[in-house]
């Protein structure tokens, strides 16, 4: 669990590093795409480890999620007065848009494939009980055959 913390945590630190780079080079397009990917990235590693590991963390672990997550404001922010800066507030509500889709979209994904797993190990369980009974059914018959016979 200490590696998945650590993981959002290096993920945030590119992501500040290359924050600096677009304020520093007064921001090309493709730093700032590339630094919006690297946020995308970081907000979907957070709310990962967010999601499984609720509830279950140390104490360290929670204090840096919590770092984690004031650090993923304060870039959404900076990337909002970035955008607004350059006289492109609609980019700004655009890149959110298509987060969201995207989230939204993934989350559609993983339910799909959980009813498919929840499905498949349905059919699993009536193979194995068809088969159980199958069987069951074969030893009583052998057993009746085996009383008749003596």
């Amino acid at each position: 669990m200490i590696g998945e913390v650590a993981a959002v945590l290096s993920a945030l630190k590119a992501l500040n590093d290359g924050i600096n780079t677009i304020k520093q080079s007064a921001g090309h397009a493709s730093d700032l795409q590339s630094i919006v990917g690297k946020w995308a990235e970081s907000s979907e590693k957070y709310r990962d480890v967010e999601r499984k590991k609720a509830g279950r963390m140390s104490y360290k672990e929670a204090l840096d999620m919590e770092s984690a997550k004031r650090q993923l404001e304060n870039f959404d922010r900076q990337l909002k007065d970035i955008c607004l800066m350059q006289g492109q507030g609609d980019l700004y509500t655009s890149i959110k848009q298509r987060m969201e889709d995207s989230r939204i979209a993934h989350a559609k994904e993983v339910a799909r494939l959980r009813a498919r797993r929840r499905q498949f190990k349905k059919w699993i369980q009536y193979g194995i009980g068809g088969f159980s009974l199958w069987a069951l059914t074969m030893i009583i018959v052998w057993l009746i055959m085996v009383a008749t016979r003596v």
